[in-house]
């Protein structure tokens, strides 16, 4: 990975503005929001970070003070997104208007080529060791479970990918991904996760999974669930099942032109 060729994303709604979220409390999400910014910042080696709120809230100035003494480009993007249609439609509709605005206004994005996204409030641990083996011209993303096979993986949740870590390029991102969030309806059981599968399932692109597992931390605004490191074990066992070829973040490649149903 060439590390000044790629840029981190990181997505921020502090004021909560959507149904089926549990953490609702502004002064908790600000806090985590913080730490996470503050984590990327301090201990991590990518040299441009931007982070972008989609509820109006604007982030202190130290966070950018914090940023240059660490020899770190900072952008702050904030604006008010489309209420009404998250409200409808879900939050994952909310990310993907995120998304679709750094891809616009991102100043510190243009210099790149290729971007990580990593979901606000959330700390990726390894980050040295996921992009240190990546390759900056591939897309990355993981399946939503890496130990049970897809047998025993429920059904609604066979078609999805995790979105809260991946690593893409702009020019992939732009062609497959942008406007997948259009079809998100939380009502319909129809996640980012399962927008984004289809959408690269539909493409003649095939995504990678990254060489490591990602090892997040932090608190899911959506269910609550805390995250920790993984153990030994099961690192070891995340490590050997995907060297034996059983991860693929696509449950079926279709094709472009031959999508499933919606």
């Amino acid at each position: 990975m060439q590390w000044n060729n790629s840029a981190l994303v990181i997505t921020s709604s502090v004021y909560v503005g959507t149904r089926h979220t549990v953490l609702r409390d502004t002064a908790e999400r600000e806090r985590q929001y913080l730490d996470a910014l503050s984590f990327f910042i301090r201990e991590t080696s990518l040299e441009r970070i931007i982070i972008c709120d989609n509820s109006g809230y604007t982030y202190p100035e130290w966070t950018t003070e914090l940023a240059t003494a660490h020899h770190k480009q900072l952008e702050l993007l904030s604006f008010t997104g489309d209420k009404a249609t998250m409200e409808k439609q879900g939050k994952g509709y909310g990310e993907g208007e995120i998304m679709a605005y750094v891809l616009s206004h991102s100043r510190l994005l243009t210099a790149v080529d290729g971007f990580l996204k990593v979901t606000g409030r959330l700390k990726l641990m390894n980050t040295e060791e996921i992009l240190g083996q990546a390759d900056d011209r591939q897309n990355y993303f993981m399946p939503i479970s890496l130990i049970r096979p897809r047998w025993l993986v429920p059904v609604a949740a066979r078609p999805c990918v995790e979105v809260r870590v991946y690593y893409v390029t702009k020019e992939f991102f732009r062609s497959v991904l942008l406007d997948a969030y259009h079809q998100v309806s939380d009502d319909k059981t129809y996640f980012l996760e399962h927008a984004y599968h289809d959408a690269m399932a539909d493409s003649l692109t095939k995504p990678r999974c990254f060489p490591a597992a990602p090892e997040i931390t932090g608190v899911s605004g959506s269910n609550g669930w805390s995250f920790t490191e993984r153990p030994a074990w099961k690192k070891w066992l995340i490590r050997t099942i995907s060297h034996l070829g059983y991860i693929t973040p696509i449950y079926k490649h279709r094709g472009r032109g031959t999508a499933g149903t919606r």
